[in-house]
């Protein structure tokens, strides 16, 4: 399975509760989209607000945590790229990107593709 994963960091002068209306409504588009591209699947996290996040952040000496995490499962490689470069698939990318520059802090974000390893699955 490959998957590919947005890493989101809301632009910096954006609320959390900005953040997370953005998100939701980023949700819909990804989902319609991920429908559009035959995504095997599609999972959303959004970072939890409690103070355990801050506590590993400051005894394992990481950075602050993504404020959201997008990842789609492509089963199909060649028919997801296909699906993107017509109709809905394509205008649908478009949409979701523009998105994107109005709530993601994109030099700050990270988005990649990545195979899977399942080595524990209960």
């Amino acid at each position: 399975m490959i998957k590919f994963i947005q890493c989101i960091r809301k632009k910096p002068d954006m609320s959390v509760q900005d953040f997370r209306r953005s998100w939701k409504a980023y949700q819909a588009k990804a989902t319609e989209l991920a429908k559009a591209m035959n995504a095997a699947g599609l999972t959303f996290f959004t970072t939890l607000n409690v103070e355990e996040n801050l506590q590993v952040m400051l005894t394992r000496g990481t950075s602050e945590p993504f404020d959201g995490v997008a990842e789609f499962r492509i089963s199909n490689a060649p028919r997801t790229i296909e699906a993107l470069s017509r109709e809905p698939g394509k205008s649908l990318m478009e949409s979701m990107q523009r998105s994107q520059t109005e709530f993601v802090d994109l030099e700050n974000s990270s988005f990649f593709f990545a195979a899977e390893d399942v080595v524990l699955r209960r």
